[in-house]
């Protein structure tokens, strides 16, 4: 019996070639596929168990900052003055625009092009207007990667034009396909194996990331992710980076890494994706939403207001609150709202105390967050009923980055919406505890009271 093709395009099998040709192995149970919504995958070829070698890379095959000849071709110290993406940006660049000498090219081939992107980078403003709402928008940074463009590659470019090739080919667009390759499919290398990492973890390590520790990884980043269906986890070792399967994957199912869960707003501004069910879901309160609310109707003045919030952020508390599908309150929006209800002098006090007070819930902060909550549900444009009739539809009949923003403000607002009927429900059933605590005080009283008359008489 023929064993099945690895490969289903002369691409792919250019690829495979490359990498065995390079030092790699890779396992027959693993092949590509293409898979409906996902563009191509891993998949498995026969059952593969738990613990199983499915690919080995050695670090020379890595594209980073480190392995491209592009900084030994600059002037010494040139390439250093570059900073936060920039340079791994140019070296995709740069790479991909001398496929005859670059060692990479059969791994380019693979990449997705610019039309098949559908990352909140390549949207319209007419699409992004989709997730108005969602604090999701306030992360694209398109606007700060078109500055970097103009004021800092470019004049770069011209500078070192003869090392870098014709400057024509360094183009915006070509800086946003690298860009998007970068943030949807780079990963963090190093030599000892990485712990995973939170959502909150994620999101500061786009921040503080050095780049030189950021690789393309050719073959691991071919393999899809989907939230809660992980089945297997690429491992750091000195020489290699090997890729593992970490449970029982059956013939013929998709094989998935493990990353860190990010909510579908992240999935849709990073990856371009969403999953229709995720339970990583969250939707953010920021924290001037809190200063302008509250801190208003407590006839707090801007100066106070401004003041309030530096506190809450000396004292280490975020700019933003998230909610998940917890639907609990988080107790530093509870401790938020609580640093603006104090009286002048008690804020004093809190102050001298170098943190601020317990995120406790009673029935005066509930009325707040509930507040809160309303307020960020009218920024939304469409109701949940809504969005549950637009999803109902064929999915010929809404455009595909239309659902997506749909199922992101869709999960927002369930969230938000949960949130709010549980806390009035939490803050209504203890008042109604309390009130039957005194009830049964007061009819106790009353037994002992009547009973020592009787013993009196």
């Amino acid at each position: 019996m023929t064993a099945p093709a690895q490969t289903s395009t002369a691409e792919e099998a250019s690829f495979f070639s490359w990498l065995t040709t390079n030092g790699a192995t890779i396992s027959p149970a693993l092949g590509l596929s293409s898979f409906p919504g996902m563009g191509r995958g891993a998949i498995a070829l026969e059952d593969i168990q738990p613990d199983t070698l499915l690919f080995a890379l050695p670090r020379p095959l890595l594209l980073t900052t480190s392995t491209s000849k592009l900084p030994s071709l600059l002037p010494d110290g040139a390439f250093s003055t570059l900073g936060g993406w920039t340079p791994l940006i140019l070296i995709l660049m740069y790479e991909s625009l001398h496929p005859e000498t670059s060692l990479w090219t059969p791994y380019f081939s693979l990449l997705p092009k610019t039309d098949s992107f559908h990352s909140l980078m390549f949207w319209e403003a007419a699409e992004l207007e989709d997730l108005q709402g969602s604090m999701v928008l306030g992360k694209v940074g398109k606007e700060e990667a078109e500055e970097e463009f103009e004021t800092v590659l470019k004049p770069f470019v011209e500078e070192h034009e003869s090392a870098l090739g014709p400057k024509e080919g360094y183009t915006l667009e070509r800086f946003h396909w690298c860009g998007s390759l970068v943030l949807s499919r780079s990963f963090h290398v190093d030599a000892k194996e990485e712990e995973e990492e939170s959502d909150d973890e994620e999101e500061e390590e786009e921040e503080k990331e050095d780049v030189a520790d950021v690789a393309m990884v050719p073959m691991a980043d071919l393999l899809n992710a989907k939230s809660g269906a992980d089945n297997a986890r690429l491992f750091y070792e000195p020489l290699t980076l090997n890729m593992m399967s970490t449970s029982f994957i059956p013939k013929g199912s998709q094989i998935f890494n493990t990353y860190a869960d990010p909510p579908n707003s992240d999935l849709l501004r990073r990856y371009g994706h969403v999953d229709d069910e995720n339970e990583a879901d969250l939707v953010e309160i920021g924290l001037e939403s809190v200063v302008d609310l509250v801190g208003e109707a407590q006839g707090l003045s801007e100066e106070e207001r401004e003041e309030r919030a530096e506190f809450l952020l000396e004292c280490g508390v975020d700019d933003t609150f998230s909610l998940d599908r917890t639907l609990t309150l988080p107790t530093e929006l509870l401790s938020a709202i609580r640093t603006f209800l104090l009286s002048k002098p008690d804020f004093v006090k809190q102050v001298n105390k170098e943190s601020p007070p317990r995120g406790k819930l009673d029935s005066q902060i509930a009325e707040w967050a509930v507040k809160l909550i309303q307020k960020r549900e009218a920024e939304y444009l469409t109701s949940i009923e809504d969005d549950l009739a637009l999803l109902a539809l064929p999915s010929t009949d809404v455009p595909l980055r239309k659902r997506m923003a749909v199922v992101v403000r869709l999960g927002e607002k369930q969230i938000l919406k949960g949130t709010r009927e549980k806390t009035i429900e939490e803050v209504a059933a203890e008042a109604k505890a309390e009130k039957d605590g005194k009830k049964r005080t007061r009819e106790e009283k009353g037994d002992k009271g009547g009973k020592r008359s009787k013993t009196g008489k």
